[in-house]
């Protein structure tokens, strides 16, 4: 009877054993199981988190690379605008500066002379300044030509430099510092336009 009990202990034994092995290797199986499948989310995870990332620093990168890119255009744009009017100013300073009164009476008895229009019906509108000091001379230049009708008048509206206009109005030829400019400005303009294109293709 003894020997009978100890066989069943043992059974029980050799069964529990047997059952807890078995216990511990469906847990163990379930553990790397489940371990698996949290690895493989966790990088699913993280792999969409870095496409999204670079997905976010590429927009980035475009918008700062375009943001950049107007900024440059805009600094030029701003520096092609300065320096046009830097030289507009200049050139009509020269001009200004040009139209001395001896160079002004000059042109005047030049432009007269040339028939550019028939001096008999024809007008000179100039500023007493253009001519300070050279009134008599202009006249004494043009003496024929106010004899048969040139008319010298001394107004305030041509600044410096004058106009030759035709008696009856039909035409007139401007030869003020501000025409000349207006003149001249497509000129340098394109001239600019040269430099700073060559400055950008030397580069």
């Amino acid at each position: 009877m003894e020997q009978q009990i100890q066989e069943l202990v043992n059974s029980i034994k050799r069964d529990g054993i047997t059952e807890a092995n078995n216990k511990r290797t469906e847990i163990l199986d379930e553990a790397k199981a489940q371990a698996k499948e949290i690895i493989a989310n966790s990088e699913k995870e993280a792999a969409a988190i870095i496409d999204k990332a670079k997905r976010e620093v590429s927009v980035m990168k475009q918008s700062a690379s375009e943001t950049i890119r107007q900024g440059a255009r805009d600094v030029i744009l701003s520096l092609k605008k300065n320096i046009y009017s830097l030289m507009d100013r200049l050139l009509k300073q020269h001009i200004k500066d040009s139209l001395t009164p001896e160079h002004t009476v000059s042109l005047i008895v030049s432009v007269v002379k040339s028939g550019l229009t028939d001096s008999k019906s024809s007008v000179v509108e100039v500023n007493k300044k253009s001519i300070k000091g050279l009134e008599e001379k202009l006249r004494s230049d043009l003496e024929k030509e106010l004899k048969s009708g040139l008319e010298i008048n001394i107004v305030p509206s041509v600044d410096v430099g004058f106009r030759l206009l035709d008696k009856k109005g039909n035409s007139y030829y401007d030869f003020s510092d501000e025409e000349i400019s207006s003149l001249l400005i497509p000129y340098l303009n394109d001239a600019i336009s040269d430099i700073l294109a060559e400055s950008k293709t030397s580069e």
